[in-house]
């Protein structure tokens, strides 16, 4: 026999309500860290290497926007 809604707890009914809220709260959290990260790592090889404009902080930028997405579709589609 299946457990149906009104068959839960109200605390289990809560759990479940939680949840999907954290994960997708921390899969927001893991995209502006990787943002991050990546605007200062390019900003800092900017500055290394010399260069009037920002084409590394915008390379990486790119790719860590690409990575981010990546991340978020596979954490969406696991189970």
């Amino acid at each position: 026999m299946e457990n149906t809604p009104e068959d839960k707890k109200p605390e289990e009914r809560r759990e479940e309500g939680i949840k999907p809220y954290v994960k997708y709260s921390g899969m927001a959290f893991q995209m502006i860290g990787v943002l991050v990260v990546v605007a200062l790592a390019g900003r800092k090889l900017d500055e290394y290497v010399g260069n009037e404009k920002p084409w590394f902080t915008i390379a990486l930028l790119l790719i860590g926007v690409v990575a981010s997405m990546v991340l978020t579709i596979l954490s969406i589609n696991k189970k």
